[in-house]
């Protein structure tokens, strides 16, 4: 039978649902296999967790065997050989047959990738094959051999035993009920579509904007029409489609919620290998795992997570005996956590390794041309931390497949950025080194300070604000031509939107008192100059659209209530453009 001929059935109109199917469950299996498996090796004597890994290659085989997927059929036929013979006691579990698994684990996630893209298993196996096949036959001379002592060898009868168990031995009645409740769980959620709960959430956006313009309407008409019947029932009106639309939003926002816990599970092989790779000892703790995060954002934060994880193995934990001599305990830690405060989600990357020291950082820019010696000795302890954001910066001494390319935490940042968040470090020599990042629950819909200026509405977006402070115009002083003020132990630069987006300042000399906005990015704090606090509203981003495409300093904009479109504040950009 020809190749195409072969993998027909899997374009075959009829078979695509159970082709789905299978790849959709696969996946989740992967997965939750991924997470198993180096638990596993930390805890090889645990039966319930063995029997777990085996099932989940015994289901993986049994489907692609029915799809005539030979070579996953395959390679997860010999995984489902070394764990068999574990779970009977047969062999136990070491380093080189955890390596030969997680090289068939690979393998089976190339596989399933080519299926899903490309509807065949066009993916070279014998090597895997191969490696499987020479761990079973060293199993095999081990339990044939009375001088293994690294293998308890199980008596005939006994194996017997084990082997009836877990097959013949338990009532098909039981086995029917089982079915029957795994059934029950499985009826209790649906799979839907991404894109339609992205219609749902547009829909809820717009829902939002008719809110705030019924809201509108009803301050107008009680204004006019104060005691009447119509301005009373159009305010009850108004306050339930206002409680009604909060209920909708805070619903579809949580259908799109995923737990984190998704993209955290993925680094315990990452920290397991790389620790490997490097010689190093590390012990990775995870928290916060069930903190739920929008999709959209699941799927952007995973490649800035795996360079913050690989920079903290690599250049903050130190080797095993460069640690035993400075006291340390030689096995690294590093913790990975998340957490939601209000409208954020804090992630932060701990380790206690070396630590970072502003000086070595500065002389390290010095010597790449990224700064000056006069701007480094400006340079804040903080700001000397953000120098290994700069794109080019790295300390490694060497070019290695971890590191030293000088790339890497520039592409964090810049992502991070994109996601509408921030990224912090503090750090301690020879302590260790903590790495907050600050993302927004959503992207669609957010809470911003309205502000005038010079008559023109702006929305500030609320998660970068610091507070709001009225000051007198004599309090504010003019250094090096630039206003600044003082804020108890601070001295903040301001800045004016008006001069930062559309290079015209038309000044506020009339004012006595000037607002100010102080808004923050990481380390850099800026007070905005605004002539009017509006309040506070959720509003919805839109897009620019393709007419005007992408301007710097602005996120998008919004449609308020009376109707009017204003512009939406990008403050990671604004503060870009005041640094440079």
């Amino acid at each position: 039978m020809s190749q195409n001929n072969k993998y027909s059935m899997l374009q075959d109109p009829e078979m695509k649902e159970i082709v789905d199917s299978f790849i959709v469950e696969s996946k989740e299996i992967l997965e939750k296999l991924d997470l198993n498996l180096i638990e596993l090796e930390n805890k090889p004597n645990d039966s319930n967790l063995l029997n777990d890994v085996f099932r989940s290659f015994h289901t993986i085989k049994g489907t692609s065997g029915f799809l005539g997927l030979d070579k996953l059929t395959q390679v997860t036929h010999r995984c489902e050989d070394i764990l068999n013979k574990l779970r009977k006691g047969e062999a136990v579990l070491n380093r080189e047959l955890m390596d030969g698994i997680l090289v068939a684990f690979d393998k089976i996630k190339e596989l399933l990738a080519s299926i899903e893209t490309n509807f065949n298993e066009e993916v070279p196996i014998d090597e895997t094959v191969d490696l499987l096949s020479s761990l079973l036959d060293k199993l095999e001379n081990k339990i044939g051999s009375p001088d293994e002592k690294t293998i308890d060898v199980i008596p005939e009868e006994k194996k017997e035993l084990k082997t009836i168990e877990p097959q013949s031995a338990q009532p098909k009645v039981v086995k029917e009920l089982a079915s029957l409740s795994a059934a029950k769980k499985v009826d209790n959620s649906i799979r839907v579509d991404v894109e339609r709960l992205d219609e749902l959430l547009n829909i809820a956006s717009e829902l939002v904007l008719g809110r705030n313009r019924l809201a509108q309407v009803n301050s107008e008409v009680a204004l006019d029409y104060e005691g009447t019947k119509m301005s009373r029932d159009l305010a009850d009106a108004a306050k339930q489609i206002d409680l009604m639309t909060n209920e909708l939003q805070l619903v579809v926002m949580k259908t799109r919620m995923v737990k984190i816990g998704k993209v955290f599970n993925r680094f315990p092989r990452v920290v397991r290998d790389l620790a490997r790779e490097t010689e190093k000892e590390v012990n990775l703790i995870i928290k916060g795992e069930d903190t739920e995060l929008d999709k959209t954002l699941i799927e952007e934060i995973n490649d800035p997570l795996v360079h913050l994880i690989r920079n903290s193995l690599d250049h903050g934990i130190e080797s095993p005996e460069r640690r035993k001599e400075i006291g340390k305990n030689p096995v690294g830690t590093v913790i990975l956590s998340a957490e939601q405060e209000g409208n954020q989600i804090i992630i932060t990357i701990e380790d206690d390794g070396k630590g970072i020291d502003p000086d070595f950082i500065k002389d390290k820019a010095i010597q790449k041309g990224l700064i000056t010696k006069e701007k480094a000795k400006e340079l804040t302890r903080q700001e000397s931390y953000n120098l290994i954001f700069l794109p080019g910066f790295s300390t490694a001494e060497v070019v290695t497949n971890v590191s030293g390319r000088g790339v890497g935490m520039d592409v964090v940042k810049t992502n991070v950025t994109k996601l509408r968040g921030i990224i912090s470090i503090e750090s301690i020599v020879n302590k260790g080194t903590k790495i907050i990042v600050k993302l927004p629950l959503t992207l669609a819909i957010i809470p911003g300070m309205v502000v005038k200026v010079n008559s023109e509405t702006v929305v500030i977006p609320l998660n970068s604000v610091i507070e709001v402070l009225r000051v007198h115009t004599e309090d504010i002083y003019s250094v090096n031509q630039h206003d600044v003020i003082r804020r108890r132990e601070d001295v903040i630069p301001l800045v004016a939107i008006d001069s930062l987006l559309y290079n015209d300042c038309k000044g506020t000399s009339e004012l006595i008192w000037q607002y100010i906005v102080v808004v923050g990015l990481a380390e850099k704090v800026f007070g905005i100059k605004v002539d009017e606090l509006c309040g506070q509203k959720e509003v919805v981003i839109k897009s620019l659209g393709s007419y005007l495409g992408n301007i710097n300093g602005i996120a998008g904009s919004t449609i308020m209530g009376d109707g009017t479109v204003v512009m939406i504040v990008d403050i990671n950009e604004l503060i870009n453009k005041i640094a440079n």
